[in-house]
């Protein structure tokens, strides 16, 4: 062989050597996980440095976090001279070196693209700042000379004159040519409507020192296409290694209006708005005119927030590789569509709510007549919007608001976690985790939003147990495809016909969505649907535009596939729409309209012949419409899952080895029992994600996708269970369940230690009764936050020697370890508080002891009462869950400890 080959051979070895130098990092770095739960991470004032970064990334990687989202927003009193301005080369630094750091512990970070919320800042231009219109009714009388306009109101100072329309009788006559100044006579009585564009003023909520400004135009392309450039110049410059780019909740108050507005209505609906500024001028909608120019203008704002704001956001994310989670509830658009635009839909669970969870507590504080509950049915649009579209992951702001600051345990957050996933979420973000320098004395820095994740939560050393357990949820789950039947339409036309009530327009707020939309005759079908166990997802208009069937089953664009696609009682509904219906129909889909057609096509533009094409196509549509909607569905092949009957959440999704389901007990109507699956199965494999057990249960066959099980399911728990298309040999079988009736009861006196905690340590007691311990002896019990211990002694009859038990410790606040016989048994933090006692531990004499940790509240009760200055944040500072200014000095002690009753159960045999 000639010597240019073996150097050809060398090069080529040299060149892979160093390729594998090069490459080798990336492969001994971990793996970043979306299915352990990330945390939203407020950079207070930005005042953050390496070596108190590189802390707090190896500490949330040791407790099981995914990744951060790193949000600037308002600083700490005192860090002045730490504050790092937003994108200067200094926080760029930071931000490479905490995705270096980041990297190398395999957690992942992602970015707001800005600092607070929504997007603005000292970038935005006074131009590109959000808008609003505002229109001024003049009376003029016959043959009145009207020369100028009256002044605008002193709010309105800032407002500019768009245009000027006459109105006779109620009907436009002309525009004015406002260039050449105002000039109007009439031989009749007549109406002058001023249009006038203005500032809306608002700014940009807890933006980071130096980032303060005005909230950006979200309807003006030019001026997001210029805000995205300031971000784009800094990640070409260098393409750091953050996951995702991040817009938050559309809280943009007020802004209805653009420069443009006039031009892009005129463009996309194909009429000229100016000649409708009468309508414009009122807040209500009453005649047809009046319903369908406010459609129009609403359908506006929701194409431009679609066009020009979230697809332009998504090409950024797209040109340097980055994925867009992008919260859009509370935009005037419809929600499905924007959703679906994201790479990640996110949603949000936002306060209190009950559950029938035995023990579950809901802050009495929350205000709901304010705030609204929280409510699967707001996260059903994000989870809708990406299995229709095909999205492998569904994001929630979880834990915002669920209780006040230092009273939320982990008991309450399990549950507003199952409830996240067995409504389609599969990406938990926790609100959140403040960043706080080690050294920073309790209670650290501080978010004025209650819950707190980070290292100085009352709950921090047993987090790593919630966050493996989602983990392995989520694993699961996000491994799965969705499995749903129905197709729900939603029909935004009839909430558009109409004025809204905030600045006129229709946000669709997380808030409002359960008061305003629920209540609707789509909302009432949604619930109804819940209700009967049916698993489906909503579908907007332009989704139904691009179905498609094959073999009779609908398909989404995303490869969704569904048996049905069912239209409640709608009243204005697009062309378009009805057209890809009757397509969808012809190619043998199941279209059900409940109880009557649409009554009209949406909107003003060519309304006549828009009429008469649609009674074209309806006349020769071979329409069902149902009055027993259950029974049409059944028809069409639907599954009905009968666990909702039993008061159970679920989720239903494909696998490849067959069908999953992640249930869920938060009614607590059920405890155990037999429970039916709409699937076929060989074997049924169960999964407790808490507790890894795993095993096959048996089942018996009932008819086609029909199968039944026993189930031991106590309120607060959940499980998952797979219908398998084979059978699985190398499993075990499940547990059999313990019985209530065969009960060992432990009674005092119990001893009670105070091991460690703060502001100091009581003296120790005995208990002949479980209680709080803030009742002990020593009234210092009362302030008290750190861990106890219980220990009691008991014997057992011969028969229970040795047998495996099920350990039920009642009432825990609010976590707790066990060990019996030296034996460690583990934690429970969240409801039912039960362990698995297994074989061989238990003896004829026995001895337990129970560490219990409580919260923090009572500590922070002692600060406030000696007027400790920890609240030192600008901004809101901090603020109690009712948005007052924070003062726990009045708080009565919050019950803390073991209280029982503490019980073993056995199995049955």
């Amino acid at each position: 062989m000639s010597k240019s080959f073996f150097r050809l051979q060398s090069f080529s070895k040299l060149f892979t050597t160093i390729s594998l130098l090069l490459i080798l990092p990336f492969f001994l770095s971990a793996q970043v996980s979306s299915a352990k739960p990330w945390a939203y991470w407020w950079w207070m004032g930005s005042a953050v440095n390496k070596a108190d970064i590189k802390k707090n990334l190896e500490d949330f990687s040791a407790a099981g976090f995914g990744g951060l989202h790193i949000i600037p927003i308002y600083g700490v009193k005192g860090e002045e001279a730490n504050f790092i301005p937003y994108l200067s080369p200094q926080w760029l630094a930071m931000l490479d070196y905490t995705c270096t750091e980041a990297k190398r512990l395999g957690l992942g970070i992602d970015m707001t693209l800005g600092t607070g919320w929504p997007f603005g800042g000292a970038q935005v231009k006074p131009q590109d700042a959000a808008q609003a219109f505002q229109v001024q009714r003049m009376d003029v009388k016959a043959n009145e000379k009207i020369t100028q306009l009256p002044a605008v109101p002193e709010k309105w100072k800032n407002a500019k004159l768009i245009a000027v329309s006459a109105y006779s009788h109620s009907a436009f006559i002309q525009k004015l040519d406002i260039s050449k100044g105002i000039s109007w006579e009439y031989p009749r009585e007549s109406d002058l409507y001023a249009l006038y564009q203005l500032p809306t003023g608002q700014k940009v909520k807890r933006a980071a020192p130096g980032a303060e400004g005005w909230v950006l135009d979200h309807f003006n392309a030019t001026a997001i296409k210029t805000y995205f450039q300031t971000f784009a110049q800094v990640f070409m410059a260098k393409n750091y290694g953050v996951r995702a780019f991040y817009n938050d909740s559309y809280e943009v108050y007020g802004a209805n209006w653009t420069s443009t507005f006039v031009q892009k209505f005129q463009q996309l609906r194909g009429y000229d708005l100016l000649t409708h500024l009468d309508v414009l001028a009122q807040d209500t909608a009453i005649t047809d005119r009046e319903k369908r120019v406010w459609a129009d203008y609403h359908e506006t704002i929701s194409d431009v927030l679609l066009e020009d704001f979230t697809k332009p956001l998504m090409a950024l994310g797209k040109q340097f590789g980055k994925i867009v989670r992008n919260e859009a509830h509370g935009a005037p658009a419809n929600l499905l569509d924007l959703y679906a635009a994201s790479d990640v839909p996110e949603t949000e669970f936002f306060g209190s709510k009950p559950y029938g969870i035995p023990g579950y507590r809901v802050d009495p504080d929350y205000e709901v007549n304010r705030f609204g509950e929280p409510d699967a049915f707001v996260i059903k649009w994000a989870a809708s919007a990406a299995h229709v579209a095909g999205r492998k992951m569904v994001s929630c702001e979880t834990a915002t608001w669920l209780g006040n600051h230092f009273k939320v345990a982990l008991s309450q957050v399990k549950p507003i976690v199952d409830e996240c996933l067995v409504s389609g979420v599969n990406h938990i973000f926790y609100h959140g985790v403040p960043y706080s320098p080690p050294a920073a004395e309790f209670p650290g820095w501080l978010f004025y939003a209650s819950t707190n994740f980070n290292q100085q939560s009352h709950f921090w050393p047993f987090l790593p147990q919630l966050n493996a357990y989602i983990e392995r949820s989520q694993s699961r789950l996000q491994a799965a495809k969705p499995d749903n039947d129905v197709l729900l339409y939603f029909p935004i036309y009839d909430v558009w016909h109409a004025a809204g009530r905030k600045g006129k327009t229709h946000p669709m707020e997380v808030h409002s969505m359960v008061h305003d939309i629920k209540d609707s005759p789509f909302g009432r079908t949604s619930a109804w649907m819940s209700a009967q166990g049916l698993a489906y997802d909503f579908v907007s208009d332009r989704q139904i535009q691009g179905l498609k069937v094959e073999n009779g089953v609908l398909v989404s664009t995303g490869g969704a596939r569904y048996k049905s696609l069912v239209l409640p009682i709608t009243e204005f509904i697009p062309l378009a729409t009805i057209q890809a219906l009757v397509r969808l129909k012809q190619a043998g889909a199941s279209i059900l309209f409940e109880a009557r057609l649409p009554r009209t096509v949406n909107g003003w533009n060519n309304l006549e012949e828009r009429r008469k094409a649609m009674q074209a196509l309806m006349s020769n549509f071979q329409v069902t419409l149902v009055r027993d909607l259950g029974a049409a569905l059944s028809k069409a092949g639907v599954r009905r899952e009968f666990l909702a009957e039993k008061g159970l959440s679920f989720i239903r999704k494909k696998t490849d080895k067959g069908t999953l389901y992640f249930i869920s007990n938060l009614s607590g109507r059920f405890k155990e029992g037999r429970v039916r699956l709409a699937s076929n199965a060989k074997m049924l494999k169960l999964y407790d994600p808490l507790s890894q057990q795993s095993g096959w249960e048996g089942f018996r066959t009932l008819g086609p996708n029909n199968i039944e099980t026993f189930l031991q399911l106590a309120p607060g728990s959940s499980i998952f269970i797979e219908a398998l298309d084979k059978a699985d040999t190398t499993l075990t079988r499940w547990p059999l369940p313990f019985e209530e009736a065969d009960v060992k009861d432990f009674t005092g006196p119990w001893k009670v230690e105070f091991l460690s905690g703060k502001p100091f340590v009581p003296k120790g007691y005995q208990a002949d009764t479980l209680a709080s311990w803030t009742e002990a002896p020593d009234t210092l019990a009362q302030y008290f936050s750190g861990t106890g211990r219980y220990s009691l002694s008991f014997s057992l009859p011969e028969f229970q020697v040795g047998k495996p038990a099920r350990l039920d410790l009642g009432d825990v606040r609010e976590m707790a370890k066990v060990s019996i016989n030296g034996r460690d048994l583990g934690s429970v933090w969240s409801l039912p508080f039960v362990l698995n006692v297994p074989e061989g531990v238990l003896q004829k004499e026995n001895t337990i002891q129970i560490e219990v940790t409580n919260l923090s509240a009572n500590r922070v009760r002692y600060l406030d009462r000696q007027k400790t200055p920890w609240k030192k944040f600008y901004d809101i500072n901090i603020v109690d869950i009712r948005y007052q200014p924070f003062d726990a000095s009045s708080w009565a002690p919050v019950p803390s400890g073991l209280k029982g009753p503490v019980k073993l159960m056995f199995q049955r045999l």
